[in-house]
Parts: structure tokens; C-alpha cells; sequence
């Protein structure tokens, strides 16, 4: 049974450029991939009354399916085993749960690449899950992506 690499992504050029890195490792290292977005269940409290709930889900599972399969056929052609997972809960919780689940041998996560800033940063779930994993952490930045 091969290693599992575990890559949380959403639909960010910082995410996407992790996962290139995360399909990179396991083709090298002949390990197997796990995909994973989070539906942050507390999304909709930051902005009470000013979204629509059902629009919102509607939109973010979109962008979540369509996170999952971009990474998947990055995987795919690369000739890496690739599976896919959706949770919704607390990010980190979620992503350290995931990699607990799966045995994840390494977690593979991006620096915050928020619009109309020059710095990325390491958000506030990554710093979680880098506190709290079990298992060594890759935090991918956005510089050096074609």
C-alpha cells in the first residue's frame, strides 16, 4: 500500500499551485492522492441577511466540484491514484480529521492568496492544522507558478 498525500484546496491560483505540488510528490514518491475541499460551516454567519444561504452553498459547492476535478485530472495525467472528498465543517478541524481518516502521510496546503495583496501569509487554518497535525506539513507559496 502506497503513502497517502493529502492536498486541501479551494478554487485559488495558491491552491491550485499547491496542488500541482502535491501531484509532483506523489508521482515521485509513488504515493496515492486525496483531494479534499471544506465547506466552511460558519461561511454564512460572517455575512448575515446580505447573501442569499441557498445561492451561497449553490456557488460554493460549484466551486468545489470544480476544484476537485481540475486536481483530479492534474493527477490523472501525471499517473498519480487520485480520489476525491468534500467536508463542511471548521477548515483545519476538517482537514486534520481528513488526514487522520485517510493516514495521510503528508498534508499539503498554500499561503492565503488574498486579492489586492502584494504578501501572501499563512492564514489562520493552516497555522492550525501546522500546530496541531500529526503528520509534517507543506505550506506552498504562490511564487515560482508559471
Amino acid at each position: 500500500m502506497s503513502d497517502v498525500i493529502l492536498v486541501a484546496v479551494n478554487d485559488s491560483r495558491a491552491a491550485f499551485r499547491a496542488a500541482e505540488v502535491a501531484v509532483d510528490y506523489a508521482r515521485r514518491l509513488n504515493a496515492s492522492l486525496r483531494v479534499l475541499t471544506v465547506q466552511d460551516a460558519r461561511a454564512l454567519e460572517r455575512h448575515p441577511g446580505s447573501i442569499d444561504p441557498t445561492a451561497m452553498a449553490r456557488s460554493s459547492d460549484l466551486a468545489a466540484d470544480a476544484a476537485l476535478r481540475h486536481v483530479a485530472a492534474l493527477a490523472t495525467a501525471a499517473g498519480v491514484e487520485v480520489s476525491p472528498a468534500h467536508r463542511s465543517g471548521r477548515v483545519a478541524a476538517e482537514i486534520l480529521a481528513e488526514a487522520r481518516d485517510v493516514g495521510a502521510a503528508l498534508i499539503v496546503v498554500a499561503l492565503v492568496d488574498r486579492p489586492g495583496s502584494a504578501t501572501p501569509y499563512i492564514g489562520s487554518h493552516t497555522l492550525r492544522v501546522l500546530e496541531f497535525s500529526g503528520v509534517p506539513v507543506l505550506v506552498v507559496p504562490l511564487r515560482g507558478a508559471s
